[in-house]
């Protein structure tokens, strides 16, 4: 019954009053329940209360049959024989060069859990988990509210490439003729990077923009410009001799986080998807 109040009314505080408890003891009700399921059903934000998918599974039985209890519990501590989504954001960079591939050993434990991987480098990835958008999202930590859990992840790495055709020029002529190219308008990898080395005054000042990975390094190569790429991504352009590294290959790092609602009680699949996303 605490459980279907808080779910009906989206707060703890309502469903206190309407079953007319103290909200400390309904609190200390739904921790009891959540630790007796081995999951966590409701994430806590400054919008209230949202249910989690196991939340969602539990509201679906207490709604369609009370005599369901047993078969209940077992389905929830299932994970194995239950369906379960989660949707991982962040930039495009770190997604698709190195987390996607962390998380491919768990569709192998866990053949029901579905992960979706959302890469945006414009939406303000924090609002997508508040809006019940995305489950975690990759930021920056600095970005990191204090109302979320959060583990530092490796810094993406970056290094400043060109096409093998510019190989006898030299990085200040470079600077001076060509044109960056970067994701967006609002992408500032190339500029920090620039800036970290002593270099941004030397660039040209206009940029073009292509947000498609495939389609940035195929200008690179072509010799339309230059700019940045993580280490994973230029690693076979670089290898097969398709570009070079400029700026002596010295790498500039961008600092990132993992960041999620807190749950109480962690599914085996979540403490697992926490831990291989490194």
């Amino acid at each position: 019954m605490a459980f279907e109040r808080i779910a009906d009314l989206k707060t703890v505080h309502a469903a206190a009053a309407d079953l007319s408890l103290t909200q400390a003891a309904l609190t200390k009700r739904l921790r009891l329940l959540e630790q007796e399921l081995g999951v966590t059903l409701f994430l806590r934000s400054r919008r209230g209360m949202s249910l989690t998918e196991e939340g969602k599974a539990l509201l679906q039985f207490c709604k369609t049959s009370n005599e369901a209890e047993g078969q209940l519990v077992s389905k929830l501590k299932g994970v194995g024989k239950m369906e379960i989504s989660l949707t991982i954001t962040g930039p495009t960079s770190a997604l698709s060069s190195r987390i996607n591939k962390d998380c491919l050993p768990l569709y192998t434990k866990y053949p029901h859990l579905k992960l979706h991987f959302k890469a945006e480098d414009h939406a303000n990835l924090i609002e997508m988990v508040r809006q019940g958008k995305a489950d975690l999202a990759v930021v920056p930590p600095n970005l990191v509210p204090n109302e979320m859990d959060s583990k530092v992840l490796k810094a993406d790495r970056y290094l400043l490439v060109a096409s093998a055709k510019w190989q006898r020029r030299s990085l200040a002529e470079i600077l001076e003729q060509e044109r960056i190219i970067d994701f967006y308008e609002s992408d500032m990898t190339t500029f920090n990077y620039l800036k970290k080395f002593g270099l941004e005054k030397s660039k040209r000042p206009d940029r073009l923009y292509v947000n498609n990975n495939s389609a940035l390094i195929r200008m690179f190569k072509a010799g339309v410009g230059y700019g940045t790429l993580t280490e994973d991504i230029a690693k076979p352009f670089l290898e097969s001799g398709e570009l070079i590294k400029l700026n002596r290959g010295q790498v500039f790092e961008d600092p990132l986080a993992l960041t999620w609602y807190p749950r109480h009680e962690k599914a085996d699949y979540f403490h697992d998807l926490i831990r291989s996303i490194k």
